[in-house]
């Protein structure tokens, strides 16, 4: 009996089975490359990403520290043309768009503080996503006033720095400043400045009350403004010559005056700045019947400026910049009321 020949379907399914094999190691071996690979990108990703966060808070703490040594130049150059820098508080609050916009904001800056240096409560947080990168913290800076090199002060400032890749430069296009607080490092230097603007403002009161005109004005600088508010006297008065007349007229009706306040003035200091609230009380005589005598409740408000400090007292000195005079009550004494 002949025998049959192997069935061809036999040596097909021993292909397919060797082929299986072959296709199986090949796509063993790729996909181990491709691990190999993929594992190597992301190695070099990571290492790519912290290269430029490193790159980018290495710039930001350089703007920092170009503010601190005010050097114009090496901080410009870390702006893009289209920049924007915006500045939330204090005297330079604005939005300051372009180079030549924002150099000048810096000038103004500089010319503020002659000396300056800088440190961050917590480490700067930094974010990359590609071509853009992001720079949060909160930076503390020292300065000392240009004008009065013997105070020492500092700047708490939110900030925020916004930077592009251009071939291989991070450049600044968007720069938030916002100023979180402000202050006297020393407290017995702020004691001092509290101390002498409430005996200044007790000592402009006592002037007024002996009716002392030379006294009255020696606190004023020139420009400085006095808002008289409520009585025969109201208006807004500017300038030295303008204040003095005011003041001689209010002395014309009034033969005699007397002040008390019925609670301690209150004070406090902004930047060059101190500001003194209080309400008076003053007991008056009238100059066309002296048999007259009136109360008038004042609420006070006198702004000083600090203008410099003399180095042979050992004192700074501060002249009033604002007065407000803003008659609260008035009447006859038989009719006094409390100051509230």
């Amino acid at each position: 009996m002949a025998q049959q020949g192997a069935s061809p379907w036999r040596y097909i399914g021993i292909a397919f089975v060797v082929l299986t094999v072959v296709f199986a190691a090949l796509f063993g071996y790729y996909y181990m490359q491709y691990s190999t690979a993929n594992s190597n990108y992301q190695s070099l990703s990571a290492q790519y990403q912290s290269q430029q966060s490193a790159t980018v808070l290495a710039a930001a703490l350089s703007h920092w520290n170009y503010i601190s040594d005010e050097n114009m130049q090496a901080l410009i150059k870390q702006y893009s043309t289209n920049a924007t820098l915006y500045w939330i508080g204090g005297a330079l609050s604005g939005t300051y768009s372009g180079i030549t916009s924002i150099q000048n904001v810096w000038s103004k800056y500089f010319s503020i503080w002659s000396a300056g240096w800088f440190f961050t409560f917590a480490p700067p947080l930094v974010s990359v996503n590609g071509n853009n990168a992001t720079v949060t913290a909160l930076v503390q800076f020292t300065v000392t006033p240009t004008k009065f090199p013997y105070q020492v002060q500092y700047l708490n400032i939110n900030y925020t720095l916004n930077y592009y890749n251009s071939n291989g430069n991070w450049l600044i296009y968007k720069e938030v400043w916002k100023v979180a607080g402000a202050g006297f490092f020393s407290e017995n230097q702020q004691s001092s400045l509290l101390n002498l603007a409430l005996a200044n403002a007790f000592s402009h009161w006592n002037a007024i009350s002996i009716e002392n005109t030379t006294l009255v004005m020696q606190q004023y600088s020139t420009n400085a403004t006095l808002f008289w508010v409520g009585g025969t006297l109201n208006g807004t008065y500017s300038g030295y010559n303008s204040i003095m007349n005011v003041w001689n007229k209010f002395f014309s009706i009034w033969a005699a005056v007397w002040f008390y306040s019925s609670s301690p003035p209150t004070l406090s200091i902004s930047g060059n700045t101190v500001t003194v609230n209080a309400t008076i009380q003053f007991v008056v005589q009238s100059a066309s019947n002296m048999s007259q005598f009136f109360f008038i409740n004042v609420g006070y408000t006198i702004v000083y400026q600090v203008t410099g400090f003399n180095v042979h007292t050992g004192q700074y000195t501060m002249q009033i910049v604002s007065e407000v005079f803003k008659v609260e009550k008035a009447g006859p004494l038989s009719q006094v009321a409390p100051p509230p």
